[in-house]
């Protein structure tokens, strides 16, 4: 029953995203941007770039299915490294002395007046492997609001800006851990993440000041036994006219979005895998191993 709960809440959140992600105000493409520091995001936004929204979404979707954990033996977080599927050749790790504010920052419109929310933004080690922690802020009505986050593809490429146009997959080994307890409708307490859905997007530049929206992956996981989940997340933006990036030095994102849910659970982003057509990794010279 918890999870039958947990879920419907978490479908009925995502529906209501999809219908305000739809527009072309949206606040995942706001022209409303947060100013970030290098931990922290600050209330005030900036008018940093214009993006546009596509039409409709043709993201591929997992959203109402999750990992049944149910009945499973509990993993510790010892266990958590082995499952990361991209670690051993990644185009992007995180490190603890880089500057995070230069390469990722959060999103949302109207100085977070909307369903987004702040997040702090830092580096730490989780099980001994280093990973951009993303820490939810905000609540509405007791849930955990939407964190939106995105990547400066062109700070990734800075140098060999050529690269961008050969990106035909994009991976992220993502994992979820347990802040706070999930309180089933029976008023049982456990420390585990629940629902872990979202959506992974690209915004390439227009070449005018603006990016596209492509929302190409609505994933849908949850994790109800153990106090974290592990989850491989891939969109493919080369299937796509428009989706993918371009040979520019203009700003270009790849973000991620998570839906709001009733308990309190950080993400973390292990590694970001950039691959060519045939499947090649394509490095990022100055954030390998």
């Amino acid at each position: 029953m918890k999870k039958f709960l947990a879920c419907a809440l978490a479908l009925t959140l995502t529906s209501a995203m999809f219908a305000s992600c739809g527009s072309s105000d949206d606040s995942s493409s706001s022209k409303a941007e947060a100013k970030t520091t290098t931990t922290t995001t600050a209330a005030t936004t900036t008018e940093a770039t214009t993006t546009t929204a596509a039409p409709e979404s043709t993201a591929d979707s997992t959203a109402a299915s999750g990992t049944e954990s149910e009945g499973e033996a509990a993993k510790d977080i010892s266990e958590m490294p082995a499952t990361l599927k991209n670690y051993e050749e990644a185009s992007v790790y995180f490190k603890k002395d880089m500057d995070v504010a230069s390469i990722v920052e959060p999103f949302a419109e109207k100085d977070y007046e909307n369903d987004e929310s702040h997040v702090n933004l830092s580096i730490e080690e989780l099980a001994g492997v280093p990973m951009l922690k993303v820490e939810v802020l905000d609540q509405d009505n007791g849930n955990y609001k939407i964190p939106k986050i995105k990547f400066h593809m062109e700070k990734f490429f800075e140098g060999h800006e050529a690269d961008l146009e050969k990106i035909f997959t994009i991976k992220a080994d993502v994992v979820t851990k347990a802040v706070g307890e999930f309180t089933g409708d029976d008023g049982t307490k456990s420390l585990v993440p629940g629902n872990f859905m979202g959506a992974f997007v690209t915004q390439p530049t227009t070449g005018e000041g603006e990016n596209s929206w492509n929302d190409l992956y609505d994933f849908g996981e949850a994790e109800w036994t153990s106090e974290w989940g592990s989850y491989e997340l891939t969109m493919r933006p080369g299937i796509k006219d428009g989706a993918t990036f371009v040979n520019s030095t203009e700003p270009q994102y790849v973000s991620l979005m998570r839906w709001g849910i009733p308990n309190q659970a950080d993400f973390y982003i292990a590694d970001l895998r950039f691959e060519d057509e045939d499947g090649n990794v394509i490095a990022c010279a100055n954030f390998g191993k």
